[in-house]
């Protein structure tokens, strides 16, 4: 599993209808996870970082570690690794952050090339 401790999957991966909103339907390209208080992300694969980096305004840092399969870890408040870095599977990547309703959640995507992979069939 890329986050440490107890933890729940709230988003899956694929297609979904948003309750309440009419012919609205969104597309998780990953899987949502929610941790505790201290969660960190962790490695699911032996692999060179290839990039740090924070998307848009956001405030959030994401990893991407390309290996035999690309695993991509988003939502973390900060890095204990940079580009370039070697690390080993479940090597700690950096803390989770809360998001705007103070929620401790990684979003974890997993791709084979430009496929996107279904996490949870990966992940345990």
């Amino acid at each position: 599993m890329p986050i440490t401790g107890a933890y729940s999957v709230v988003g899956h991966f694929g297609r979904y209808a948003v309750a309440g909103l009419r012919r609205v339907v969104l597309d998780n390209k990953g899987m949502d996870i929610r941790g505790k208080e201290g969660a960190s992300a962790r490695s699911v694969f032996d692999g060179e970082v290839s990039s740090v980096f924070k998307y848009g305004d956001n405030v959030d840092t994401d990893v991407i570690i390309p290996a035999r399969y690309i695993s991509v870890y988003s939502g973390l408040s900060s890095v204990v690794i940079k580009k370039g870095a070697k690390v080993k599977t479940r090597d700690i990547l950096g803390p989770v952050a809360k998001d705007k309703d103070g929620t401790i959640k990684l979003h974890f995507q997993l791709r084979k090339e430009s496929q996107k992979l279904n996490p949870e069939q990966w992940v345990r």
